[in-house]
């Protein structure tokens, strides 16, 4: 048995502050009193897909920051440089349009054999298991937020699942992953089909 672990903490709020001549988000106040399963939260999109969606702006990253913490770190004393968010953002996105299932999309570049590609770094843990078999669990850790998001992205192409781009909105969305999003699905939800129905009837 394989399982995923990971735990994060937030804290009350977050600013951008100017240090010399970069900016940083910062923790504001407390932390939140209990800590949170980012990849076990109940989204309609996977939280690596919403923080490849994000325009870099200082509001888009204070509010992923609000909703999910820090990419690295849980501690109040550290800061965040935007100008590293918006990196991140960037090669989240470039590593989405290479693995996804659309034609139109770059693919990613050909590795020689042998090679693969290096996503992020783990804890592998081996946890007793509870039942009278004895045996034990495999449980993947990652190390900081930013890590379970590649970590999520790598599970999501490996699986039965597939990203796609909306036919209707252009957003990417993960078909096939569950049974509420068949793997045939060409739209992110059914606000996006029945609006592009809409606007195909009214062509006639």
């Amino acid at each position: 048995m394989i399982d995923i672990h990971f735990q994060w903490t937030r804290s009350l709020a977050y600013e951008c502050v100017t240090l010399g001549s970069r900016k940083y988000i910062s923790p504001v106040g407390k932390k939140r009193d209990t800590p949170f399963e980012p990849l076990k939260f109940d989204c309609e999109k996977p939280l690596f897909l919403r923080f490849a969606e994000l325009d870099g702006s200082e509001e888009s990253c204070l509010r992923f920051a609000y909703h999910w913490g820090l990419l690295r770190s849980e501690l109040q004393s550290k800061s965040e440089a935007l100008e590293d968010w918006r990196e991140q953002i960037k090669d989240m996105s470039q590593r989405i349009s290479w693995f996804g299932t659309d034609d139109a999309a770059p693919r990613a570049p050909k590795l020689p054999p042998g090679e693969a590609w290096k996503l992020t770094n783990l804890e592998v843990l081996l946890v007793p298991a509870r039942s009278e078999t004895k045996r034990f669990a495999m449980v993947l850790q990652p190390k900081n937020l930013i890590e379970a998001m590649h970590l999520q992205l790598a599970t999501s192409v490996a699986g039965s699942g597939s990203i796609r781009t909306c036919k209707q909105c252009g957003s990417w969305f993960e078909s096939g992953a569950s049974e509420s999003r068949r793997s045939v699905a060409i739209f992110c939800s059914e606000k996006c089909k029945n609006r592009f129905h809409y606007l195909e009837r009214a062509k006639r």
